[in-house]
């Protein structure tokens, strides 16, 4: 035997025989206090009987079929509909345009990483293939597969559907750039602040880092020695600097060098030997920055071992003190 229940009440166990696609479509075209009167009566709902839910949806089918339109009704009933929804001129633009165009992929990724993979598919459906794909590679292999599996069974969608899922992206996406903001270099920051700290305080954080993630304590640890501060080293530092490195990867290091940098080595060397290298930097054929770069590096990476080990000093810095 079927129960009592008021419009709301009925109106909730019909969305609910409906399903999640069609109710959502169906919420979308009703104002926010018929809204609210539907979800405080599904609330009150305990125990709907299987009769009951029949009672509806035959009821529901028969002013459905009961009714006779005439010619053109239905039609300028449902631009009647769109227009006082305001959706009318996205509704047109919206095949056109697709969602979130001003979204590149980077931001685009950031703000599907919470949506749920039907969502995620339905937006990546309705963009440009490429900018899909760009979306597609910055996320992880699991999350591509569930996304992926769910955009290949879609069949179609209510546009009231995706114009609710594009303001919502439109809205997160302008609550994240609004305000001032500028670019950091964490990397550059976090070793400009560890050069003013003492050796065993600095030493200490560095192999927490390389324990914690290895690539980021190399990245800090270069940025904290760049090859230009060779140039305040101390002349011995400079003399046991020469006895580990190559003469050619001196020499292409040295191609775009600072003049400061070069005459501490000249200077630390015998005559004959700065000579011949000067006249190595000179004859070099021209190379790619890359390769001037890479060679840089090697002689970075053997400074800092000497500084470690005690066997060189950089003097100056914060307070010309020794770094």
């Amino acid at each position: 035997m079927s129960m009592q229940m008021d419009g709301a009440s009925r109106c909730a166990v019909l969305l609910y025989s409906l399903g999640m696609e069609s109710a959502s479509a169906i919420l979308g075209q009703l104002e926010p206090q018929q809204v609210k009167r539907i979800a405080e009566a599904a609330k009150r709902l305990r125990g709907v009987e299987q009769d009951s839910v029949d009672d509806v949806l035959k009821q529901f089918q028969e002013s459905m079929t009961g009714r006779k339109l005439l010619p053109g009704e239905s039609a300028e009933f449902i631009q009647s509909v769109i227009a006082q929804s305001g959706l009318e001129d996205e509704q047109e633009e919206l095949p056109e345009r697709g969602l979130v165009p001003d979204a590149d992929a980077e931001n685009l990724a950031q703000l599907l990483k919470r949506e749920h993979p039907q969502t995620t598919a339905l937006v990546l459906s309705h963009i440009d293939p490429d900018r899909a794909a760009n979306v597609l590679n910055m996320m992880k292999v699991d999350r591509r597969i569930q996304v992926m599996a769910r955009m290949a069974k879609l069949t179609q969608v209510s546009e009231a559907i995706l114009q609710r899922i594009e303001v919502s992206l439109r809205t997160e996406l302008a609550r994240r750039s609004s305000g001032p903001s500028r670019k950091l270099d964490g990397v550059e920051l976090a070793a400009g602040v560890l050069k003013r700290l003492g050796k065993e305080e600095a030493s200490e954080i560095l192999d927490g880092l390389a324990s914690e993630d290895g690539q980021l304590h190399d990245a800090v640890k270069q940025k904290m020695f760049t090859f230009e501060e060779l140039g305040n080293m101390d002349d011995g530092g400079i003399r046991n600097l020469l006895k580990e490195i190559d003469s050619q990867v001196l020499a292409k290091a040295l191609k775009v060098a600072d003049e400061n940098v070069k005459d501490k080595f000249f200077k630390n060397m015998s005559e004959r030997a700065a000579s011949m290298l000067a006249e190595d930097v000179e004859t070099l054929p021209p190379m790619r920055l890359a390769e001037v770069e890479e060679a840089q590096n090697v002689i970075v990476e053997a400074a800092a071992t000497l500084i470690q080990d005690g066997k060189a000093l950089i003097i100056g810095g914060a307070g010309d003190d020794v770094v």
